[in-house]
């Protein structure tokens, strides 16, 4: 049987210290050559009517230790709001009925080849983030950072701060987004959620100043903090390549990132390159940096690389690229606990299956 499950489902099995944990593993397998990943890949097809392109995207990985393979894809219409103004961000737009998006990740048995589980994308995809820069922290941050200054308070942003709070003793948080409606709400939800002060402050910088930890969530294609504000002993975590200023990175003392996988494979009809991918490969071609020799966190999480030499250093993790290992670790524990709370619908392995060899 193939079990279907929903975003509710997700959320209910779901806990950050559980994924980070799993995440740690997987990547510590895939540094030693014990699970394997395939570039992501995203196709396009412009859309100029309404400004926008269709874009399809899939990662996917395996994950022999819990004997699981995963693929997620999803099928979006996207929008560069602000292109060429200064201020670009990227934007999934929710044009299906009812105001929603199309996401899934399928998860397969490496044993017989079964279609294990069909999952919505959003909840995973939320934790999943989360999970991996709250490694990042956990590897590279001082053991006793307790201030966050948060950049973001959209869909990625309370994960971050989740994440954080789960591996280092965070008792103050303050946040920054342009909106003030937005940081306000977000501040309220949150300090309930973490049962720790979120504070709504008027400037990325107040947000920044006197942090140990600095966390930017945004969609924002432009740096959306200054090396200027830094101070020895910051850990920066960044979720998108274009967050950070290189004169950030350049001050950092240590630098990791996600993957060194940078660039997926991009097959655009008509165009060379999406807005986000030609900005990034202008910025990389400029910024002087050895983006192919950083250590990956799997290198950390395994102990080959250490994150953190003395309390003043600045170091730096950068969640540049999505990994599709992230979901067959993320998807196989849901799927684990699913089945011991009987949650989710089966559906009949026939559906899925063939007696014609493809």
């Amino acid at each position: 049987m193939t079990l279907l499950l929903t975003n509710d489902d997700a959320e209910s099995l779901l806990s950050m210290p559980e994924v980070i944990d799993e995440l740690a593993i997987a990547y510590s397998d895939l540094a030693q050559n014990q699970a394997i990943n395939r570039n992501r890949s995203d196709t396009a097809i412009p859309r100029p009517e309404i400004d926008a392109s269709y874009v399809f995207k899939s990662m996917e990985g395996g994950y022999p230790r819990r004997g699981v393979y995963a693929l997620r894809i999803s099928s979006d219409i996207i929008q560069w709001p602000g292109k060429g103004e200064g201020q670009q961000r990227k934007e999934k737009l929710p044009t299906l009925p009812g105001n929603r998006w199309l996401g899934l990740v399928l998860l397969f048995s490496i044993d017989n080849g079964e279609l294990l589980a069909i999952i919505p994308d959003g909840i995973i995809q939320r934790f999943r983030v989360g999970a991996t820069n709250g490694l990042g922290i956990k590897m590279m941050a001082r053991q006793n950072a307790r201030r966050i200054g948060l950049i973001g308070a959209g869909f990625q942003a309370g994960t971050q701060a989740l994440a954080a709070c789960a591996v280092r003793p965070i008792d103050d948080i303050r946040v920054y987004s342009p909106t003030q409606a937005k940081r306000e709400e977000f501040a309220r939800e949150w300090s309930e959620k973490l049962g720790v002060p979120v504070t709504p402050v008027d400037s990325a910088k107040d947000a920044v100043t006197e942090a140990d930890i600095i966390l930017c969530a945004t969609n924002s294609m432009q740096p959306v903090i200054q090396a200027d504000w830094l101070q020895p002993g910051m850990h920066l975590s960044s979720l998108k390549r274009f967050e950070l200023p290189v004169e950030c990175l350049r001050r950092a003392d240590r630098v990791a990132v996600h993957t060194r996988l940078w660039e997926p494979d991009m097959l655009m009809m008509g165009e060379n390159t999406l807005p986000d991918d030609a900005l990034w490969a202008e910025r990389k071609a400029s910024d002087g940096i050895d983006w192919l020799n950083q250590p990956e966190i799997g290198q950390l999480t395994s102990g080959q690389v250490i994150g953190r030499n003395n309390e003043q250093e600045i170091t730096c993790f950068m969640n540049n690229v999505g990994l599709g290992l992230q979901f067959a670790a993320a998807g196989a524990l849901i799927l684990d606990k699913a089945r011991r709370a009987g949650l989710g619908k089966e559906l009949p392995l026939e559906w899925f299956t063939q007696t014609v060899v493809s």
